[in-house]
């Protein structure tokens, strides 16, 4: 069987289990949880996915080269306070606020992504120093009582049915790009092994650096959607804790830790198995502490089971 084809299998089998593990939560659900199924609780669900699914995407590229990125919450929520800020305070334009917000993000994944590339800093240091950076900017700007209420015509214009299509073309796009174009295989080779990538004469700074800015574009969408579903924008918006979340989505999907590997689709549905996860344990009333302690071992598991799986092909490969 050709590496090609085994990739193809190795896939579809992780979207089988997604969709099917997927299908059987919701059946479960439905038949055993008061008030899943209501309108306004899917809206609600919706809602909560879809910011983190565009983060997850942005998580899966950081990944791919076998980098870390959590500064991702704190990004989204600064780039947002300034956009709501230019928007309200600055009397700017809202369209051009919904810009403001991704451009800002953008460049502060850039800078990440020039501290880890360029001047070799450790990406965990880089993006634990940018997640302070972007709370400390949120709330200075955000102060003690807040941002104003934006225009109900932003919220309007960017209601669930806008949230539904953005998290889609985000999630089709940048999916199309990592597993489809010869740029997702140079950052697929760099998470294998960076220095052979290198070797190559694949430009791998430039190529990382760009990557961390795609993960700040992709914040900044995210940033985007929570701004128009509270219709302001607040420091508290991207809390760290939110991390988790992402980080979760993406390992469930499939992506290794490790580089190399790892599908935009599938972190996508991992992002819906987490927030179905949280938003059935809130209606049941359960403690954040639990839910956190459940999700902590959902990853851990998710990295067992991969662990698990590469030790075995390396087997059969020997």
């Amino acid at each position: 069987m050709s590496e090609k084809l085994k990739r193809y299998s190795s896939d579809n089998r992780q979207l089988m289990i997604m969709l099917g593990v997927i299908a059987g939560m919701f059946i479960i659900l439905s038949l055993t949880v008061n008030n899943f199924c209501t309108a306004r609780n899917l809206t609600n669900l919706l809602q909560q996915i879809a910011p983190i699914a565009v983060m997850s995407t942005g998580a899966t590229y950081v990944l791919a080269i076998g980098g870390m990125d959590i500064s991702n919450p704190a990004v989204m929520a600064a780039s947002a306070v300034v956009g709501v800020y230019f928007m309200t305070t600055m009397g700017g334009n809202l369209v051009v606020g919904a810009l403001v917000i991704v451009l800002v993000a953008s460049l502060l994944g850039l800078i990440n992504g020039f501290a880890i590339a360029k001047l070799k800093m450790v990406p965990m240091v880089v993006t634990l120093s940018m997640m302070t950076i972007g709370t400390g900017l949120a709330t200075i700007l955000s102060g003690t009582r807040g941002l104003p209420i934006l225009p109900a015509s932003f919220s309007n214009f960017l209601n669930k049915y806008a949230v539904i299509v953005i998290l889609l073309v985000v999630v089709a796009v940048f999916d199309f790009v990592l597993t489809g174009t010869k740029f997702g295989r140079m950052l697929y080779y760099i998470g294998n092994n960076a220095k052979t990538a290198k070797i190559s004469g694949i430009d791998s700074e430039n190529l990382i650096m760009f990557t961390y800015t795609i993960s700040g574009f992709c914040a900044g969408i995210a940033g985007v959607i929570n701004t128009a579903s509270i219709a302001t924008a607040r420091a508290n918006m991207g809390p760290q804790s939110q991390i988790l979340d992402i980080i979760s989505a993406a390992v469930i999907g499939g992506v290794s830790l490790n580089g190399g590997s790892g599908r935009v689709r599938d972190a996508a549905l991992g992002a819906v198995l987490i927030v179905g996860l949280t938003n059935v344990m809130n209606l049941l009333g359960v403690s954040d502490y639990y839910t956190t302690l459940v999700k902590g071992g959902i990853v851990i598991g998710a990295m067992g089971i991969a662990s698990f799986r590469g030790h075995l092909a390396a087997k059969k490969g020997a």
